[in-house]
């Protein structure tokens, strides 16, 4: 199946959210450890997670720009380039270390390593906030599943298995979309709806994150190709080259490479969800975050060999 506007548009937005979560909110934490042995689920591969998932891997969140006049952080973030075997830098494409999955917190090796919470560790930067897409109702997120809090630095640790989902985390869901007449010779208005479910460890959290994207109203995510996707199949950069968000975005300053935001709306949950939340996850704090796009585009029209625009 080739890839359509709407995949390309969630694949963007998640980039384009995580980038500005992570550089506006410092929303990371440097840390350190060993890599534990999980399941094995890419064959060929033996793999070893961190007790942390996920690793920031996106070198513009820090430093200084025209993009963020007002956020000229200084804050160094570790984004691992390879790991530590018997306490010898391996970067990713030697000695047997095929990949780092950032997303996981996992890295992939060709051989079996013996003892690898003495043998295995490495540096590198936690998310605050986990991102994901989802196709998940919100009703099942909230009230059906259990989710596992991210440990502290200094407790007792182990791998996270690549099904274990850990918060706080935020959701993006795909909620809906429309066409509208907006010109003549077929040029319609693209409405999307993309609502972001927030799951925090504290009040103060998840007001800072709402905080952060009420703010983005009236701005514009930059619409990616597919070939623009930073990762490969194991979740680790495409032919080594480190992912920078500002770079990947430079120079795609077209009208027709932008959606637009055109509203954003907060909603927090009456006291009765707050309290069936409880129930499952009783340390959560949630909210939702509704965002309606827009794109002008043809969307009948297509060039053979090219995405849908």
């Amino acid at each position: 199946m080739l890839p359509q506007f709407d995949n390309r548009l969630m694949s963007s937005f998640l980039l384009w959210f995580d980038h500005n979560l992570t550089r506006r909110g410092e929303a990371f934490t440097n840390t350190s450890g060993a890599f534990y042995a999980v399941d094995n689920l890419i064959n060929g591969y033996y793999t070893y997670g961190a007790p942390f998932k996920q690793f920031v891997s996106d070198y513009s969140v820090t430093g200084t720009g025209n993009l963020y006049p007002n956020k000229a952080s200084t804050k160094h973030v570790n984004i691992p380039t390879g790991i530590y075997l018997s306490g010898v830098f391996t970067p990713i494409g030697t000695n047997g270390l095929s990949g780092i999955n950032y997303d996981q917190g996992q890295i992939y090796m060709t051989y079996e390593v013996e003892n690898p919470d003495t043998s295995i560790s490495g540096d590198y930067a936690v998310k605050d906030f986990n991102v994901y897409l989802t196709n998940e109702p919100e009703e099942k997120l909230l009230f059906e599943t259990k989710f596992n809090l991210t440990p502290k630095t200094n407790e007792t640790q182990t791998g996270l298995a690549s099904n274990q989902i850990t918060y706080p985390a935020i959701f993006l869901r795909h909620n809906g979309s429309r066409n509208e007449p907006f010109a003549f010779g077929g040029y319609d208005s693209t409405t999307f709806n993309i609502r972001a479910i927030v799951l925090a460890d504290s009040q103060f959290n998840l007001d800072a994150v709402c905080s952060i994207f009420r703010d983005v109203s009236r701005t514009h995510v930059t619409l990616l190709q597919t070939s623009d996707m930073p990762y490969n199949s194991l979740g680790s950069f495409k032919s080594g080259n480190n992912y920078s968000y500002t770079g990947l975005i430079k120079g795609k300053s077209d009208e027709d490479q932008y959606v637009f935001i055109d509203e954003v709306n907060i909603a927090k949950f009456s006291r009765d969800v707050n309290l069936k939340v409880e129930n499952m996850n009783p340390d959560v704090f949630n909210g939702v975050i509704d965002f309606e796009i827009s794109k002008p585009r043809y969307p009948r029209k297509a060039t053979q060999g090219e995405d849908i625009q």
